[in-house]
């Protein structure tokens, strides 16, 4: 397979994040990495500061790219001509939302698969929504986020 696309807001990007990628880095010949930036939506880490820590995190990739769009999911993969949608899922209720989701993104471009990657066991509850709240409490987190970030946030 050529190429992928794993969108999502990365906010932050945890381990979970990065199963998925490392295991698309494996199956295709390029992965973008891809940023979706919703104007509508409150983010609790800056874009720029989400670009830095994916860019951190997937550095060690030779076939990784890291990028942000702000357009619809189905137009840019098309404009970057990507084959196939990468989604990560934790149960059910993922697959539901993603297949909910891709109806949009198929129907904006037809030309586009849909592939799930099921979290193991042990990162079945690992969120970004988890590791937002775990920051906001001044609880422990780095556990859930890959190394290489883990700087960024003893500033």
């Amino acid at each position: 397979m050529k190429k992928c696309v794993f969108a999502g807001s990365f906010d932050p990007v945890t381990i979970g994040h990065m199963h998925v990628i490392e295991r698309c880095a494996m199956m295709f010949e390029k992965v973008v990495v891809a940023i979706g930036v919703n104007a509508e939506k409150k983010y609790y880490f800056s874009k720029e500061k989400r670009l830095e820590m994916l860019k951190l995190c997937c550095a060690r990739f030779k076939n990784v790219e890291v990028c942000c769009f702000d357009n619809m999911l189905g137009d840019f993969m098309a404009e970057i001509e990507a084959e196939v949608l990468v989604r990560g899922v934790r149960d059910q209720k993922d697959i539901d939302y993603e297949e909910k989701s891709f109806k949009v993104t198929s129907a904006i471009n037809p030309n586009v698969d849909l592939m799930f990657f099921q979290a193991p066991p042990k990162l079945k509850n690992v969120s970004s929504t988890f590791v937002k709240e775990l920051i906001r409490q001044k609880k422990s987190f780095k556990k859930y986020l890959p190394e290489e970030i883990w700087g960024l946030f003893e500033k």
